[in-house]
């Protein structure tokens, strides 16, 4: 009897996994960050890394496919469990921002500009997507990032 507990136990605590492999067809971009919202990652795809001090987020590089490569995470995930976004170099510190108007409302297909404070020349220039969100700007340490958008032009003014 203590033989079938202790079996169940070793099955109840090895849990189940997913695997995921994600496709992107980003055009310029190739490294991108995928967050499992607690779904810890027990494998990763050549090319990725854990980001510092996280279980179940990670960066990668996409691979000439615009694939990430297969993931093997605790528990079962569907496509709402996790999220994968552009990001702008390999580093663990990142941010994104989402440009809104003045009123506060998502303002999609905004031109911006996004300058690293602590290498000025380190910059990236693009325009936000459907939802208003910008790549993930990554940093090799913590640093103050700026958000600018160009100045648009008005025809016949």
């Amino acid at each position: 009897m203590k033989c079938i507990y202790f079996i169940a136990a070793i099955l109840f605590l090895s849990g189940c996994t997913s695997s995921v492999n994600v496709h992107k067809g980003w055009s310029d971009i190739k490294y991108y960050r995928i967050d499992f919202s607690g779904h810890e990652i027990k494998k990763l795809p050549q090319g990725a890394r854990l980001v510092k001090e996280q279980k179940d987020i990670a960066i990668g590089v996409l691979d000439s496919n615009g694939d990430t490569g297969e993931f093997v995470v605790s528990g079962h995930i569907t496509e709402n469990d996790y999220t994968v976004e552009p990001m702008w170099h390999f580093y663990d510190y990142s941010e994104g921002f989402t440009t809104t108007s003045f009123d506060g409302k998502v303002k999609p297909f905004t031109t911006y500009k996004i300058t690293n404070k602590c290498q000025p020349n380190d910059t990236y220039t693009g325009v936000s997507d459907r939802q208003g969100r910008t790549i993930l700007f990554a940093t090799e340490k913590p640093c103050e990032l700026e958000i600018t958008f160009p100045r648009e032009i008005h025809h016949g003014e």
